[in-house]
């Protein structure tokens, strides 16, 4: 086995599984003009894709933990590949819906295997995290990018077939590693971490509950908005086009990346329990004013929100780490995820309800921000401990 695989296989698995499953924010800009639907309706049909990125995570984990790690992985790839290439050939909204909905399934296999799978592998947890997270900050950054200019200047459909083909193309370069021996999945720990302090199991998962929730509320909400806050409040001077919309969308999703390298960095140093609570409180006072800002201030208002929540995404992943039995790894990352993901698609389906009704989403970015104090006040009630020792 050659271990420098892992995190390749791993950080291009999650970019894609944060690149699917928002492909279609962007792209429901530009659709009522092609199918003549309101874009609240439009939106929508991506609402059981994303609960089942979150659902999905549940099985997929127990398969992770009970089959394969790697073939779980492959099976990831294909799928969405399969669901890309269905959705861009749609020509009505029902096969839109179904390919949505297969990309968010196949989707759901990522977080609770590929994580899992890059935890056992890492040296130092917090730092492989964080570039691990980069990479599905990546992802996020370039959808938004990449569909603008397929509109643009080639057609929607392109969106989703060149990034299927692409899947599709990783799946088997992944097949061939494993045939070669070259990855293999991983049954144990490789900085194992000290045991939990005794009773603190059941009130981290407690308490991980309550903050995951509301993590997948924010994050899913703040990544499907974005691109119809942008084209509302940058106007036509600084976003006219699906374009000039994608890049500033893809710009404040790629700079935030930063801070999860930064937050995995801490977390290795000092105690994840901090940061995780310092940034949920940071994160609140942006959510409460992103609708509030027009033009650069926006931009920066929204770069802040990204960055404070992203910031915690390894501290988060090292608390789930920490008090769970490596036999239930990718399991207790399913649960995680369904809960983070899981709620995706209804806020997907608020989001364009609200819209509709109201014509924007102060109401909606009032409620993330409500959710970001519930988050803090409940990490507050996580129990201390010391960080792990660093690897010489």
């Amino acid at each position: 086995m050659k271990p420098a695989l892992v995190p390749v296989f791993s950080n291009i698995g999650h970019t894609y599984a944060h690149m699917f499953t928002i492909l279609y924010a962007t792209a429901v800009l530009h659709l009522p003009s092609v199918f003549n639907v309101p874009y609240g309706e439009l939106l929508a049909l991506s609402s059981v894709g994303l609960v089942l990125y979150g659902v999905g995570a549940l099985p997929a984990g127990w398969l992770g933990d009970r089959w394969s790690q790697v073939g779980m992985m492959a099976v990831m790839f294909f799928g969405l590949g399969v669901g890309a290439i269905v959705t861009g050939l749609a020509d009505g909204t029902f096969e839109i819906f179904i390919g949505l909905s297969l990309m968010g399934l196949f989707a759901s296999i990522y977080h609770p295997v590929g994580i899992a799978w890059l935890v056992a592998n890492a040296r130092k947890q917090g730092m492989t995290l964080g570039i691990n997270g980069v990479f599905g900050s990546a992802g996020s950054a370039l959808a938004p990018v990449f569909v603008g200019v397929m509109i643009d200047w080639g057609s929607w459909h392109a969106a989703f077939v060149v990034p299927g083909i692409a899947a599709l193309a990783t799946g088997g370069v992944l097949v061939v590693a494993a045939w070669r021996g070259w990855v293999q999945d991983i049954h144990t720990d490789r900085t194992p971490p000290p045991p939990p302090e005794p009773g603190a199991v059941k009130r981290v998962f407690i308490v991980l509950t309550m903050t995951m929730t509301c993590a997948g509320f924010v994050y899913t909400g703040l990544t499907n908005t974005m691109p119809k806050v942008f084209e509302a409040g940058l106007g036509p001077t600084l976003a006219g086009s699906y374009t000039e919309i994608g890049f500033f969308v893809g710009a404040v999703i790629g700079l935030s990346s930063v801070s999860s390298m930064i937050g995995g960095w801490l977390a290795d140093r000092y105690s994840a329990r901090t940061i995780y609570i310092v940034c949920w409180f940071l994160n609140v006072p942006p959510l409460l004013l992103m609708t509030s800002y027009f033009g650069v201030s926006l931009l920066a208002i929204a770069l802040l929100a990204m960055m404070f929540n992203t910031g915690f995404a390894a501290a988060e992943n090292m608390l789930v780490a920490r008090y769970t039995p490596f036999e239930w790894r990718s399991l207790a990352y399913g649960a995680k995820f369904v809960l983070a993901l899981g709620i995706g698609g209804v806020t997907v389906h608020l989001a364009g309800a609200l819209h509709d009704m109201s014509g924007d989403f102060d109401l909606l970015y009032v409620l993330f921000a409500a959710a970001g104090a519930l988050a803090t006040a409940s990490a507050m009630m996580l129990p201390r401990s010391r960080p792990v020792p660093l690897p010489g």
